[in-house]
């Protein structure tokens, strides 16, 4: 399994609805099933609370707040 880090300071806030939203295209991480975790600690991460929109060529993930993330692939 592959992962992608990525820091709070990559999510944009959604003005719309409050939410804080990061895009990643399906070509950098394929077309699998993603599981997101946020960051802790140093090296501890744990499941996050996110939702996640499927597009044919992106994936949105959307969370109440910005977060240090990371995305398994």
């Amino acid at each position: 399994m592959q992962f992608i880090d990525f820091k709070k300071e990559h999510f944009k806030e959604d003005e719309n609805t409050n939410d804080f939203v990061i895009e990643i295209s399906k070509a950098e991480i394929g077309f699998d099933e993603i599981k997101v975790q946020e960051r802790k600690d140093d090296e501890i991460y744990e499941d996050a609370d996110y939702q996640i929109t499927d597009d044919p060529l992106k994936i949105t993930i959307r969370m109440k707040q910005p977060a240090d993330i990371r995305v398994n692939f």
